[in-house]
C-alpha cells in the first residue's frame, strides 16, 4: 500500500507543478498582450493601478474587467491543456481531488 501511495503523492506532486507552472506562464503571457493591445488600440500606457492614478471609473472597470477575464481563461486553458499532455505522455489522469 506505500508504494501506491508514494507514486499518488508523486503524480499529485507532478500535476501541480505542471498545471501550476502553465497557468503562471500563460498569465504573464496574457498580461503583456494585454498591455500591449491596451497601448496599441487607446494610444496610452494602460492603468497600473486605477484606482490610486486618478482614472476614470469607466476606465478602471473596463481595465479590470478586460484583465480578469482575459487571465483567468487563458490560465484555465493552459491548466486544461497541461492536463491533456500529461495524460497523452503519460497515460493518466490527473490525481482525484486536485
Amino acid at each position: 500500500m506505500r508504494i501506491k501511495t508514494e507514486t499518488l503523492n508523486s503524480r499529485k506532486a507532478t500535476w501541480l507543478l505542471v498545471g501550476a507552472g502553465a497557468a503562471m506562464v500563460a498569465g504573464r503571457l496574457v498580461e503583456r498582450g494585454l498591455d500591449s493591445g491596451w497601448r496599441a488600440v487607446k494610444n496610452e500606457e494602460p492603468p497600473e493601478r486605477p484606482w490610486k492614478r486618478g482614472e476614470s471609473w469607466p476606465t478602471a472597470l473596463a481595465w479590470t474587467a478586460l484583465s480578469a477575464a482575459a487571465v483567468a481563461t487563458v490560465e484555465l486553458v493552459a491548466r486544461r491543456g497541461a492536463h491533456l499532455g500529461l495524460k497523452r505522455l503519460t497515460g493518466k489522469r490527473m490525481p482525484a481531488n486536485l
